[in-house]
């Protein structure tokens, strides 16, 4: 039998009963993901350093992962069915 859409796997699960019984029922990782990138960016705000800027890019690439939905590349292909309009041309004739 399938699991319900969404429905944790086993070792999911036991790994977020695990984690909600050492940090409490409210624990959600990614939301301390999102503290911890909100710490390292107001750090490397104040330094500087490209590595710390970097810890920063990652660690808010890693909270986009589980926020965000990623984009997909569309290719087009076609023809176009109409024909310009003729005032355009005349205006593109014109410059």
């Amino acid at each position: 039998m399938a699991r319900p859409k969404n429905a944790l796997n086993k070792s999911k699960d036991f790994l977020s009963n695990r984690l909600k019984a050492m940090y409490g029922d409210d624990f959600d990782p990614i939301m301390r993901m999102a503290e911890q990138a909100m710490r390292i960016h107001g750090q490397t705000t104040a330094v500087s350093e490209i590595n710390d800027l970097k810890a920063s890019i990652e660690a808010w690439d890693k909270i986009a992962q589980y926020t965000t939905p990623k984009l997909k590349a569309l290719e087009l292909s076609g023809e176009v069915q109409h024909k310009p309009h003729e005032d355009w041309l005349e205006l593109l004739d014109g410059e």
